[in-house]
């Protein structure tokens, strides 16, 4: 492993985006559609994995422009992580977060996650992103460091 390096972000496969969906920031968790289509992730969705990065424009960027291609426009998909430990989208509000606690999708239904309480019945497998790595304040935002626990093997 490279000097200073702590964590592995773990592997990607790239997927299509759905046509209508654009990514505008990375750490974004995604689920799948029958299609075979990755999408934002509702709070009541089977997690598939998280986005590596955003949809934006690369080419625009570089001539100043702020633009996010949605799945229609994106060549090639976008990269998805299923497993590591990656930085995620705190939704808009969050609980204060520790260190081992199970982070699930926020009810922003916008891809971002918040922190819970701990694993009630088997059905809250499904909607565990993973645990987390970070400590972060009450309502802080930003991001969250997480140690993927996704759910594999099921169908969207």
């Amino acid at each position: 492993m490279g000097e200073g390096r702590d964590y592995s972000v773990g592997a990607y496969i790239n997927r299509p985006l759905e046509a209508a969906t654009s990514l505008i920031v990375d750490g974004l968790v995604l689920s799948i559609n029958a299609s075979g289509e990755v999408i934002l992730c509702t709070n009541t969705a089977q997690v598939y994995g998280v986005a590596n990065r955003s949809s934006q424009d690369k080419v625009a960027r570089t001539a100043g422009i702020t633009q996010f291609l949605n799945g229609a426009a994106l060549d090639g998909g976008v990269p998805v992580l299923r497993s590591g430990i990656v930085e995620l989208q705190l939704g808009s509000t969050n609980i204060a977060i520790a260190i081992g606690d199970r982070i699930i999708l926020h009810a922003d239904d916008d891809g971002t996650v918040e922190g819970a309480a701990a694993v009630a019945v088997v059905a809250d497998f499904g909607l565990t992103v993973g645990y987390a790595e970070s400590v972060v304040a009450m309502n802080a935002g930003g991001k969250v460091l997480v140690s993927l626990s996704i759910l594999k093997g099921t169908a969207p």
